[in-house]
């Protein structure tokens, strides 16, 4: 029997099994990816001061007018980028007694707040970072690979990586700590594709948090279908070109007071994605983007 609340559907039970059935859910697949060198700490906007490079000039060895003989003296310049946590998220929900009593207690509040941060929330941060990764290189038009489908196909794929990959190199970026996305359905292709078929190196570790293995030196993390931005197929990123604030991390287990006979479950988070640019500058004189790459497919 259902009987309709306010804000959802609650199902009563006659005499049931009192245990909940668990949905399927996998761990944050961004961990781990950020730099921790500058803090939000008390602050919703951080400005961020990187050093500019200076220009090699030649040794004059020969001059004597009293003049600098390392070439024309010029201040050390610096970028100044600034970042303001923007996303400010909230949930709420009730747990009537009325209600749990009828359904043998079914409801706790501490699994249903682990339940709300597998399901919902590490998939929204998940999604909302790597889509903030991918910007980063489609918007500025930098760092990007378009790709025709064909090139995406087992036959392809290894070497359309490798491609990407060598352009992260050429742009001094080191070849230690970068992490390739790509979803479950392309990590078939790879699995099968002529360069690694019969190499176990992928299969050596179990997949966890969607790791696996590594591919021309980057490790090899699978999302699920939609958690790349649409068109996107492969992202690698260097660790630490990012930070991913959270202002506000708080989960509650409210008395319902004279509000309700029950509980009230309430969380709150507060966070962002900000892309570090620390490449040279553009003809424009801004800041590129370096550490990043974005392989989309054409359409």
């Amino acid at each position: 029997m259902a009987t309709t609340g306010s804000t959802g559907t609650i199902n009563l039970t006659e005499k049931a099994s009192p245990k909940v059935l668990e949905r399927f859910k996998i761990g944050s697949c961004t961990e781990g990816l950020f730099s921790h060198e500058y803090e939000f700490t008390g602050v919703k906007t951080l400005k961020v001061y990187s050093i500019d490079t200076m220009e090699v000039q030649d040794y004059n060895p020969e001059l004597t007018t009293g003049a600098s003989r390392f070439g024309a003296l010029v201040n050390v310049g610096d970028t100044v980028q600034e970042f303001t946590v923007t996303q400010d998220k909230s949930f709420i929900g009730t747990i009537d007694e009325s209600y749990n009593t009828n359904q043998m207690q079914i409801k706790k509040a501490g699994q249903i707040l682990r339940r709300q941060t597998d399901e919902v929330l590490i998939p929204l941060l998940d999604r909302y970072r790597l889509a903030a990764l991918a910007n980063a290189c489609t918007e500025a038009n930098v760092n990007l690979f378009t790709e025709a489908a064909a090139n995406f196909a087992k036959d392809k794929i290894i070497e359309t990586i490798m491609n990407a990959n060598a352009a992260l190199s050429d742009q001094l970026v080191p070849d230690t700590g970068r992490v390739l996305y790509m979803t479950y359905a392309d990590a078939v292709k790879m699995k099968l594709a002529d360069q690694v078929v019969g190499i176990d190196k992928l299969g050596e570790k179990s997949i966890v948090n969607g790791v696996m293995g590594k591919v021309d030196k980057c490790q090899v993390r699978l999302v699920p279908a939609g958690y790349l931005p649409t068109n996107v197929k492969i992202l690698i990123v260097k660790t630490g070109v990012a930070l991913a604030p959270m202002k506000i991390h708080s989960y509650k287990v409210h008395d319902g007071g004279h509000v309700l006979d029950g509980k009230i479950v309430t969380g709150h988070l507060m966070h962002d994605c900000f892309v570090l640019k620390k490449g040279p500058k553009n003809a424009q004189g801004n800041q590129t983007v370096r550490g990043i790459m974005c392989i989309k497919q054409s359409t």
